[in-house]
């Protein structure tokens, strides 16, 4: 799949101030905050943001937001977050995130979750076979 016109795959930002703690840290919080993010920025690139636009009758939610501290972020690093799908279920499916810093070192990294859900039914359900087959492409080769 060719991404949209313009839209890089990895997610890059400046660190704001109101990411920071009162220990001069960037707050747990912001670091799945700037996960989801990328996760956004991942579906857009690859034409993917339609699927899961959240006014379907098919929504995704968050099941499990899994997150490794390796260093620490601070205000004002530049940080950049490569994402790519590391799982696909019968109703769920996981992205796989890298945080570095400029230098490339890791500062973070997450396995989030998402199962996919019927919004009146408020139940878990299969993904669709016309999703599951673009994001089978995005899967990991064996």
């Amino acid at each position: 799949m060719q991404p949209e016109a313009n839209m890089d795959p990895i997610y890059r930002i400046t660190l704001p101030f109101r990411d920071i703690d009162m220990h001069g840290h960037m707050h747990n919080a912001a670091y799945v905050s700037h996960f989801e993010a990328a996760i956004s920025q991942f579906l857009g690139a690859h034409q993917l943001s339609a699927d899961f636009a959240p006014s379907g009758d098919t929504v995704f939610v968050v099941r499990k937001s899994d997150v490794t501290y390796d260093a620490p972020c601070h205000y004002d690093d530049q940080i950049e977050i490569a994402i790519d799908l590391a799982h696909l279920g019968r109703s769920s499916l996981a992205f796989r995130g890298e945080m570095r810093g400029a230098a490339g070192d890791l500062r973070a990294s997450a396995v989030i979750t998402w199962i996919c859900v019927d919004r009146v039914k408020n139940q878990s359900k299969p993904i669709v076979d016309r999703l599951r087959a673009k994001l089978g492409a995005f899967l990991p080769k064996p």
